[in-house]
């Protein structure tokens, strides 16, 4: 097989690594442009670099620190003498081969050194952290000196290395990595903070899709511009292994979320030039055709069909979300405390529904829906029908919540059987954007309902908070006078 593809004309090699390679490199592909549009030439250039693909594989798998008389049978005792006498020569060999790495070779462009000591860098740590292939074969504290020396190349600033093959190295640990005299950099621990502040705000699922993000994708010390770099690597690995690019988007996104936390870094984004960086804000653009509004004669059908199965809060709970636009999970994983009463800033006192209260998706998510007198007692009967206790942790109530909202999901797919397959649970959120619409409320108050981003200032976003709902309450009614 040539692993050849063509794009504009010219040849390119394209070739899948291996699932514990992928792992190990940070990528599903590898690729690289033959520069012809010749065949017969790209043929044999793909020979050629058919010999690299293989290097980088074995180089994955093989331990990083390995010298060249072969490495001790794992299952005999250690020497520890001998290791420490070792390190000296992890330190020039990993320094020699680093340094050769960052030289151009060919048509090598500059940026693939980077990818080269990204992927070392995850092989290393997972001998650190035994599971890498090869772990077994190597000391831990040789892997921990190697990956300083590889770091520190990176950094510009080389470890000495000297005739005294005795002398041992001071081993660092991974994520203790020196501070980089760049004043954009930043290190494991101000990032850490970042991240364990993001994580209180969101619910236990995400954290631990995020967490798993970072720690494959990101890498400390280091600036805003290398971090970017390595998103887009990462989404460019995942688009060229298939990925929808709405999935890289999200996850791309997350990351960036996350980084704007960290001290400085409040304007870190993604790049809007270049082939992936388009493709990724592509899978990020939204369309009113993603989910249907649930027409007012099915909303019928299915609230007949879901009071016929007798549950009455599964019933009412699809009530309240339709006339008030709210996504399942913020009405279904809340109890009780969530209908409180309000004063706003004229003193004037209402019933509300906090929306958002808990485990909301973002902060612009938590709002305040005045409560229509005729409601009451259903959003009392919906929120009691939680079952857990007020004093509940927030993964509990999260748990719950799931639990509720798959069974009034498939409750209302049973509803709309017949129906087109767009419609679901959500569409009801959609009905009421749409009669929110239609009874005038402008794009703003709309979003200000549902629970958007509002337009304008970022510090105005956050003022106030007790603003009279005159507006809100009437354009609510009138929706609800709308439903049938």
């Amino acid at each position: 097989m040539s692993y050849l593809s063509r794009r504009d004309g010219r040849y390119h090699y394209r070739r899948r690594f291996p699932a514990d390679v992928a792992e190990l490199v940070g990528r599903a592909e590898f690729r690289k442009a033959l520069g012809t549009a010749d065949r017969t030439e790209a043929l044999r250039l793909a020979r050629q670099v058919s010999v690299e693909f293989d290097r980088i594989c074995s180089d994955a798998l093989a331990p990083a620190t390995g010298s060249a008389q072969g490495q001790a049978d794992p299952t005999s005792p250690v020497d520890a003498q001998a290791v420490l006498r070792g390190l000296r020569d992890v330190v020039e060999r990993v320094t020699t081969a680093a340094v050769e790495a960052m030289h151009p070779r060919g048509r090598r462009v500059a940026k693939d050194w980077k990818t080269e000591f990204d992927w070392q860098e995850r092989a290393l740590l997972a001998i650190i952290d035994g599971t890498h292939p090869g772990a077994a074969e190597t000391h831990v504290l040789e892997a921990m000196t190697a990956l300083k020396a590889l770091r520190a190349v990176r950094d510009g600033s080389p470890l000495a290395v000297t005739p005294d093959a005795h002398a041992p190295v001071e081993p660092m640990l991974p994520q203790e990595s020196a501070v980089s005299s760049n004043p954009d950099s930043r290190t494991a621990a101000e990032f850490t903070e970042a991240l364990d502040g993001y994580c209180e705000r969101v619910s236990s699922g995400r954290v631990a899709i995020m967490r798993k993000l970072c720690k494959d994708v990101l890498r400390w010390p280091s600036t805003q511009a290398d971090q970017v770099e390595r998103i887009m690597r990462y989404a460019e690995g995942k688009l060229a292994g298939g990925g929808k690019a709405s999935s890289v988007h999200t996850q791309a996104a997350g990351l960036i979320t996350i980084l704007r936390e960290v001290p400085g870094w409040s304007g870190i984004s993604l790049p809007k030039t270049g082939a992936v960086a388009r493709a990724v804000r592509a899978g990020g653009a939204l369309s009113k055709e993603a989910r249907d509004p649930m027409p007012l004669d099915v909303v019928k059908v299915v609230q007949a069909s879901l009071e016929a199965r007798g549950d009455d809060v599964d019933a009412t709970a699809a009530k309240l979300l339709v006339r008030y636009g709210l996504r399942p999970i913020e009405l279904l994983q809340e109890g009780r405390a969530a209908l409180t009463e309000r004063v706003d800033i004229l003193g004037k006192r209402e019933l509300v529904f906090r929306a958002g209260l808990s485990g909301a998706k973002n902060a612009a998510s938590r709002r305040d829906l005045p409560v229509h007198a005729d409601d009451v007692k259903a959003f009392e009967l919906v929120l009691s029908g939680i079952g857990i206790e007020d004093s509940a942790t927030k993964a509990e109530r999260e748990r719950r919540g799931r639990q509720r909202v798959s069974r009034l999901s498939r409750a209302v797919s049973i509803g709309l059987r017949g129906q087109p397959e767009r419609l679901s649970l959500y569409s009801f959120r959609h009905t009421c954007a749409d009669l929110l619409r239609a009874v005038g409320a402008s794009g703003e108050e709309v979003g200000g309902v549902l629970g958007h981003t509002a337009g304008g200032s970022k510090a105005t976003s956050i003022y106030g908070g007790t603003a009279p709902l005159d507006r809100p309450r009437a354009l609510l009614a009138a929706v609800r006078d709308l439903l049938p």
